[in-house]
């Protein structure tokens, strides 16, 4: 294995890391995947999920739609390449009590320090899976 090999940590490595840090952990997100250019992330509904109206708050549902863009834009680029949002617009269809919400997420285009991304999330009851919001957005990488 060569110096820049073991840098840095394989893409498991880091979701594993990710899912027992702070945010990830506070809410309980799950990386269930992160290659070849798309991300799914997964969240048990739960009360601490909700805003007073007993609806999981939308914060929560552009959190798990971001998550699951930022990695699978990772999924293409060189381990340890930092990723930031630059812009996100998130339309919400349907409000959420229950269940699982689950985030895929895209590639559309990606630049040389630049990327697109789409992201549908769905809210999953037993055998029924609902799209509940739609989100675009473009990130930030180092230029290569």
């Amino acid at each position: 294995m060569t110096q820049s090999e073991s840098s840095f940590p394989t893409l498991d490595e880091m979701r594993q890391s990710a899912e027992h840090s702070g945010y990830f952990a506070l809410l309980g997100m799950q990386i269930t995947t992160a290659q070849d250019g798309k991300g799914i992330v997964r969240i048990q509904v739960d009360e601490r999920l909700m805003h007073p109206q007993m609806i999981v708050h939308g914060g929560v549902i552009f959190t798990l739609a971001d998550t699951a863009m930022s990695w699978a834009l990772i999924s293409t680029l060189p381990p340890g390449t930092p990723v930031t949002t630059i812009e996100a617009k998130i339309n919400y269809l349907l409000p959420v009590r229950t269940g699982v919400l689950e985030a895929k997420a895209a590639v559309v285009h990606r630049g040389r320090s630049t990327a697109v991304l789409e992201s549908t999330v769905y809210n999953i009851n037993g055998e029924e899976r609902t799209a509940i919001a739609r989100i675009l957005g473009t990130f930030n990488f180092p230029r290569r």
